[in-house]
């Protein structure tokens, strides 16, 4: 393009497009008056910027075919520029990394630190070079927390209000943006109506909004959509936080290492608790996909014809659902697994219960959120403020108790496992926290 614009007998429309695209904005002539408030300027910046580009496609064939050709040599410079710089950053991280490490963490680091921390510095991203080097290394990663939050203690309240109303702005999504969580990986096995929206949004506040797993699916059961699907997995996995309405095979797939918790209600309550929030809320409310059908039996049907419907959409939500989502056997028009043999599902679901991290009873909302502060070591508020609670009174005759009986059989099993689960390691975490009286103090 710079040689048809200096080419003297070529290129004669190409160039008065530029000249006067450039020359614009310094003329006398101006087609809208500048006193007006950002639009006066418009017609500037169109000149400037339409200018070039109308001399580029008033250019002739030979001079086009030119810039096309010079475009494989423009990336390769950039390449190589790419390259040059990654080799220099290599460089000074190696020569660096020691000390830099040994003033940012307090310690000399091992080699698998020095290893990641050159690794990272190479690396392009949005942040500057030694900040996200930083970042990989546990110790940086302590030390960057503490740096955040010692800025924040320090500044003045008008400061921090200013500061949260910024990075808050219109931004709906979970967890708050003054913290970052750097304990272990979560992961919450949510199930309906056993109050994991009141546990999630005391948890969610400890994470950083760009911690928080953000699918959009995890108000909908696997037994609807394909959750975690492999090309998911690793985007997934790197969350601090993943929760949803998943099952265990599900979560197992993000591999071991998470913190893995649940929270369970008496059966029998949680499905007077569901059919009364479908009651109360409209499909629509809930995010209409095509799958709310159960949504609108409810809303249609009596209680007791409720319960007997054979619909497996429904029957995945309310027949021993713990036991369904503790080993993913669901219903199908075709078959049903864990009728079929609900023994050895019952066996398996109070073995994967048994390996759970923690498990929470709904009954103690509370009580179950003080201990995961415990044990995740961060400070709970000391109240549970309820989310989604809806207020109905369901008459139960002989037929809705006895349906409620047979489709909650094999859950009551494992409702009961979990509250001896509860009680026990609440005991052993009161032993270990209450500290012991020497033999010789007095009594």
């Amino acid at each position: 393009m710079v040689a048809g614009l200096l080419n003297p007998r070529r290129c004669y429309g190409s160039k008065f497009a530029f000249l006067i695209g450039v020359a614009y904005p310094f003329g006398p002539v101006d087609i809208i008056p500048n006193g007006l408030p950002v639009i006066g300027h418009l017609d500037q910046v169109a000149f400037v910027l339409g200018g070039p580009a109308l001399a580029y496609l008033l250019l002739t064939p030979p001079y086009r075919r030119r810039v096309a050709a010079a475009r494989p040599a423009i990336a390769s410079a950039q390449g190589l520029s790419a390259r040059a710089r990654a080799w220099l950053l290599d460089g000074f991280a190696a020569a660096f990394a020691l000390p830099l490490l040994r003033l940012a963490t307090g310690a000399w680091p091992h080699k698998r630190e020095v290893a990641s921390f050159r690794y990272a510095f190479r690396r392009f991203t949005p942040l500057p070079p030694l900040m996200r080097a930083l970042a990989t290394i546990p110790a940086g990663r302590e030390q960057l927390t503490r740096a955040m939050l010692a800025s924040w203690l320090l500044a003045d309240e008008a400061y921090r209000g200013r500061l949260a109303r910024e990075l808050a702005g219109d931004d709906q999504r979970p967890g708050s943006p003054l913290r970052v969580w750097s304990g272990p990986r979560v992961t919450f096995l949510h199930i309906e109506k056993t109050a994991g929206m009141a546990m999630m949004a005391a948890l969610t506040a400890q994470f950083h909004p760009l911690q928080i797993d953000a699918d959009v699916r995890r108000a909908h059961p696997p037994h609807l959509f394909c959750h975690l699907p492999p090309f998911l997995l690793p985007q997934v996995r790197r969350r601090a936080l993943v929760w949803g309405h998943y099952d265990v095979p599900s979560i197992d797939r993000l591999g071991d290492g998470r913190f893995t918790f649940t929270m369970l209600r008496e059966p029998r309550a949680r499905i007077r608790s569901l059919y009364g929030y479908w009651r109360a809320k409209a499909a629509l409310d809930l995010g209409w996909n095509g799958m709310n059908q159960p949504v609108l039996l409810a809303q249609r049907l009596d209680f007791d014809v409720f319960l007997q419907l054979q619909d497996p959409m429904v029957v995945n939500y309310i027949d021993n659902v713990y036991v369904r989502r503790l080993t993913g056997q669901y219903a199908t028009e075709e078959c049903d697994p864990l009728a079929d043999d609900p023994e050895r599902w019952l066996q398996a679901a109070l073995g994967v219960l048994a390996r759970l991290d923690f498990v929470g009873l709904t009954e103690d909302t509370d009580g179950a959120l003080a201990r995961l502060g415990a044990l995740l070591d961060f400070e709970p508020p000391v109240h549970v403020c309820p989310v989604n609670v809806t207020h109905s009174t369901i008459v139960l005759g002989a037929t809705a108790e006895a349906a409620l009986d047979r489709l909650t059989a094999l859950d009551r099993v494992v409702y009961a496992a979990a509250v001896d689960l509860y009680k026990s390691r609440n005991a052993e975490m009161t032993a270990e926290l209450t500290p012991r009286k020497s033999p010789g103090w007095p009594i």
